[in-house]
């Protein structure tokens, strides 16, 4: 691959709600040629004359589809050094064993890896699909590694920033039992269409995590309970959400006896509604909510005056301490004034930055393992993106029992919709 002086980046999908922050905040790094491409000519160049006026910076604009036969040509002919894949949503971008709603992408399984592998160029992608994720290091680890090339998957808020937080406190466990962690935007912050497609299309569909001990089926957007971020967040509701995490995590922590991510929507009404379309999905009267994503988003748009601008992230580590006594570390991310969608994008951000400084070993790797907390927040916290942590010890450490009560009488209920024959399932 030829080199220019500077180091030329694409990022496809680079005018959409992750990608366009991205790519403004490439903008500050000196020595980064930046090109933006999508299907929408219209967009990129809308995003290239906004970034002009703003910042003064010029970017350049390649029409491009990730399911097109012309996929290489095209990225070939912008020649970048690294392609970073915003566009999602994933599954469409893997659909193994699944009947996809876009037959387009039929037999496009890892497309944009495929041509940087063939063509020698660096990768990174924001994939939050657990299939896609988990199966990369397989699929591209050896190859990647013949040609020199860093291929990174999973550069998000999930498993990155998640698998940072876990590194960060595990030395203080003797023995780490129980991770509990999940995410809630603010109703105010934009809806991404990929984003949104990805949780329908698991609402209401099974999927293994870990629950004392033992590999066990949860439900997509069901499993509802309440999350206390304290101020400035407060209390909201937050559901299943299948990830990579819950697929990476029991091989990095054998030890882990519950792994549960959950997810949830600020305003109440929004989030009971998807926990009701759950259930229809569940049993079997809608196949999948992902062709819906459009309708659905406008809909939820009808409430956007509604709520706040403030998002957050949280991770509760559950376990013992080097004295034998119950310790329990919770972790919170604040995101205030809109900043959320900001999150995903810092991970790339960081490994753009590693990789330029060729500070990551050539190969293909989910994104854990790559950069720290601090690193993180050496980005985050300018942005107005802040952490918080409480640690509890002894007896005043709760969760793991009551979970585990809790998942039992779950699954009982479970077992007892599917012999009713209402389970779809």
């Amino acid at each position: 691959m030829q080199k220019q002086s500077n180091t030329r980046i694409l990022v496809i999908g680079g005018y959409g709600i992750f990608g366009q922050r991205l790519v403004a905040s490439l903008t500050h790094y000196e020595g980064y040629d930046l090109w933006v491409a999508g299907r929408s000519l219209a967009k990129a160049t809308a995003l290239k004359a906004r970034l002009n006026k703003e910042m003064g910076k010029e970017i350049g604009i390649v029409v491009l589809d990730i399911f097109s036969d012309q996929l290489s040509n095209s990225i070939s002919g912008c020649d970048p050094d690294i392609v970073v894949n915003t566009s999602g949503p994933f599954q469409a971008q893997y659909n193994k064993n699944q009947s996809s709603e876009n037959q387009y992408s039929q037999g496009k399984q890892y497309a944009v890896a495929k041509v940087c592998l063939e063509q020698g160029r660096h990768y990174i992608d924001l994939a939050d699909d657990r299939q896609f994720v988990s199966q990369f290091k397989e699929r591209f680890d050896t190859k990647a590694q013949r040609k020199a090339i860093v291929m990174v998957t999973g550069a998000s808020s999930v498993p990155s920033l998640s698998d940072a937080v876990i590194r960060n406190f595990i030395s203080r466990f003797a023995a780490l039992d129980t991770i509990n962690f999940g995410i809630s935007p603010g109703n105010h912050t934009e809806r991404g269409k990929g984003t949104v497609a990805s949780i329908l299309s698991y609402a209401g569909q099974p999927f293994k995590t870990v629950i004392n001990g033992h590999c066990q089926s949860v439900y997509g957007w069901q499993g509802l309970s309440r999350y206390d971020f304290g101020p400035p967040i407060g209390k909201r509701w937050v559901c299943n959400c299948n990830i990579p995490d819950l697929e990476l995590l029991p091989d990095l922590y054998p030890q882990l006896k519950n792994i549960r991510f959950k997810a949830g929507l600020e305003l109440s009404l929004l989030h009971g509604g998807l926990w009701l379309l759950s259930f229809i999905s569940r049993w079997g009267l809608v196949k999948n909510w992902q062709r819906y994503t459009n309708i659905l988003i406008r809909m939820s748009e009808w409430f956007i005056r509604f709520g706040s601008s403030t998002g957050g992230m949280y991770v509760d580590l559950i376990g013992t301490n080097k004295q034998q006594k119950p310790l329990k570390i919770q972790w919170q991310l604040i995101a205030q004034d809109g900043t959320g969608p900001n999150v995903p994008v810092i991970a790339t951000e960081l490994i753009i930055q590693k990789i330029v400084a060729e500070k990551i070993q050539p190969g293909a790797t989910p994104c854990v393992g790559l950069f720290n907390l601090e690193e993180f927040f050496a980005i985050a916290e300018p942005k107005g993106i802040s952490q918080k942590m409480k640690e509890v010890q002894g007896k005043e450490v709760q969760g793991k029992e009551a979970q585990g009560k809790e998942e039992q009488v779950k699954q009982a209920q479970g077992k007892q919709l599917n012999k009713k024959g209402r389970v779809g399932k």
